[in-house]
């Protein structure tokens, strides 16, 4: 696909989206420079399943904006837990050069590449932290110093929600990214909610859309925002294997 053609193609897939303030020049040649060097690198390494830049664009980069307005205004030190392939972590860093956003992920592999593609798109908003969020999450370096925390296709959201509200400050939020069976998954995370002293704020349904062959295709996307009433009790983080074997 030639630079001209995926400028064309990004734009429909954001305008069609109702993310037409993310198609301008900047934001495109930003865009276009990630996907190139993601498909470029997910030769080497397993980051994505998506093999073409069509796909990168409806099914990661246009994804992620649909959740980019739940983040506050302002500066914000933002961590991406299970930042894997640097999604959302990088269109996030493109359209808000004004937050400092951290990309974590067990996998150093993955967290070199994130630094590598940072530093190709020249975005001085990102940094990196590698290791496991129920370890790092006790630390206090890193316990209760985000003004947000996000996370997209990571885990089931009662065990996601034990991983990531420890490194939010009191009255952060955590802005989860789901797929079509987040209802089910929130309805199970009652619980989770209740012991980690949040309230959710936002139950947002959208769709994701991309024009077939013959016809519009829709896929169901949820993006859930809570709250952080109080600090975590110390208690969480549990071990992994507890946080596995039996979800709050």
């Amino acid at each position: 696909m030639t630079k001209q053609d995926f400028f064309i193609q990004c734009k429909k897939s954001l305008c069609l989206n109702n993310l037409a303030e993310y198609a301008t020049d900047e934001y495109l040649e930003k865009f276009h420079a990630l996907t190139e060097f993601m498909l470029e690198a997910n030769k080497k390494m397993n980051l994505t399943a998506l093999r073409d830049e069509n796909s990168v664009i409806t099914k990661h980069i246009t994804d992620c904006l649909l959740a980019a307005k739940h983040l506050p205004k302002g500066k914000l030190k933002v961590l991406d837990v299970g930042s894997g392939g640097g999604m959302p972590c990088l269109p996030f860093a493109i359209i808000r050069s004004d937050i400092g956003i951290t990309a974590l992920d067990a996998t150093a592999k993955k967290t070199a590449y994130i630094a590598s593609a940072a530093e190709h798109l020249q975005l001085k908003n990102v940094r990196i932290l590698t290791g496991r969020a129920e370890e790092l999450g006790i630390n206090p370096k890193h316990r209760e110093q985000f003004d947000v925390v996000c996370a997209r296709a990571v885990a089931e959201l009662r065990i996601l929600m034990e991983w990531c509200i420890p490194f939010l400050k009191k009255d952060g939020v955590f802005l989860s990214l789901k797929g079509k069976n987040a209802e089910m998954e929130l309805q199970n995370a009652q619980n989770a909610v209740k012991k980690l002293s949040c309230t959710l704020i936002s139950n947002e349904s959208v769709v994701l859309l991309e024009e077939g062959c013959n016809e519009m295709i829709s896929s169901e996307r949820y993006n859930f925002l809570f709250k952080k009433t109080k600090s975590t009790d110390k208690i969480y983080p549990r071990r992994n294997a507890q946080i596995m074997k039996k979800p709050l």
